[in-house]
């Protein structure tokens, strides 16, 4: 359920007013717009960017760390990240864990540089460029637009190199890292087009696990009956077994359905059946166990229901 285009206007100008009040310059950028940056070793405010900062890790983020350290998702997520939620919704996200230090420093940077920098977060590609996006009542797809992050430490801006947005994002890599996490910013920007909203636990468990955890949707697919769920082309299931990417990109398309109906993953007619089967146990065994509640509370002695009371039962 995307905003009606007054309720976009008025979202727009309340961050518009919250920029005006932060590092972030007020101004909607477009694609096309340009600015003067340039950052490099030497520059005297050289890692000043690196400490002191929360950055969300996205699915392709992680699959690339992890990818870089040799290490598997579960041994990356316990010694480099925290659980967090995406602001403004209830969704759990993994955050990077910076350095118990006192600038509170990111875990790969040192005074040289970043040391894992070819495949540092998107969060880091865009700097100083941030992006937004909102959707529009009439759109299936977020409108995305940028913002010029201008620190006071942060000397690069007044460097000569001058480029369009798209150029930076290009130079940078950061569109590579918005394509591949595309299907996932989408249910990120559901969830916050819609606000707080009741998500069930196992959604959430799901969002989690295909956003940090690519092991464990693996496992998921494999060894369950999720292949025997769902419509899925026999070369399809072979190209996500042998290739890890093609799996990640598939588990973001899959629970971008899941979650939102959104996408052309067809259910198979068996699986289905079974599914409403077990809704109507499920809502059988919850009218039995109130019916058996209210039964033994008819049945109580006025003075049992006054002592319950006195012991806040």
């Amino acid at each position: 359920m995307a905003i009606d285009e007054k309720e976009f206007k008025k979202k727009m100008e309340k961050v518009k007013e919250s920029l005006a009040q932060s590092v972030v310059v007020p101004q909607q950028l477009t694609r096309k717009d340009r600015l003067n940056f340039r950052c490099y070793p030497g520059i005297g405010c050289f890692t000043k960017c690196c400490s002191g900062i929360r950055i969300n890790l996205t699915p392709y983020d992680i699959f690339r760390l992890k990818k870089r350290l040799g290490m598997s998702y579960h041994d990356f997520l316990m010694e480099y990240t925290v659980p967090r939620s995406i602001d403004g919704t209830p969704l759990p996200i993994a955050v990077l864990k910076l350095k118990d230090d006192k600038e509170k420093s990111c875990p790969f940077v040192t005074p040289e540089g970043c040391t894992v920098y070819s495949d540092r977060p998107v969060t880091c590609r865009y700097y100083p460029i941030g992006m937004a996006i909102m959707k529009k009542h009439d759109k299936e797809t977020g409108q995305d637009f940028f913002i010029k992050i201008k620190e006071d430490h942060c000397l690069g801006h007044k460097e000569e190199k001058d480029w369009t947005i798209d150029e930076w994002r290009a130079d940078q890599e950061s569109d590579l890292y918005d394509e591949m996490n595309n299907d996932w910013m989408e249910v990120v920007l559901k969830a916050k087009t819609l606000g707080i909203v009741e998500f069930g636990q196992k959604s959430l468990d799901l969002f989690f696990m295909v956003s940090s955890n690519l092991d464990m949707f693996r496992d998921f697919v494999f060894n369950s009956n999720f292949l025997d769920s769902y419509e899925i082309a026999p070369e399809v299931v072979a190209k996500i077994k042998a290739d890890e990417l093609e799996l990640l990109k598939f588990s973001l398309k899959w629970l971008r359905f899941t979650m939102f109906g959104e996408g052309d993953f067809k259910v198979k007619d068996e699986a289905r059946r079974l599914a409403k089967e077990r809704q109507k146990a499920a809502a059988r065994e919850n009218a039995r166990l109130k019916e058996e509640r209210a039964k033994k509370a008819l049945a109580k002695k006025p003075e049992e229901v006054m002592k319950e009371a006195d012991r806040g039962e």
